[in-house]
């Protein structure tokens, strides 16, 4: 699959470490999971829907590695580094 992004010759030398690194620590730890489990799920407090698709994985009896991250009050940024690792605009994300 291949999906627009900015190439690394557009991005400015003054940003690039940020832009490489930006919450690199909760991507590498979500990538880490994709290859340990079968089923992974992102999503975040108070929002009805993460919690939907969790009940409905736990219904069918589907073991998944959760991460919530944040809020509706707090995490925004980190989630928004996930959205657009991923490509997927909501939460949840499930891999």
């Amino acid at each position: 699959m291949s999906r627009h992004v900015l190439g690394q010759d557009r991005i400015h030398p003054a940003i690039a470490d940020f832009v490489q690194n930006h919450y690199r620590f909760a991507i590498e730890e979500i990538n880490r999971a994709t290859h340990e489990h079968a089923v992974v799920m992102v999503g975040m407090k108070q929002n009805p829907f993460p919690k939907r698709a969790r009940a409905l994985l736990e219904e069918r009896g589907i073991t998944f590695k959760y991460f919530e991250f944040g809020s509706y009050f707090s995490g925004w940024r980190l989630r928004n580094a996930i959205k657009m690792w991923t490509g997927w605009p909501t939460m949840p994300i499930i891999f």
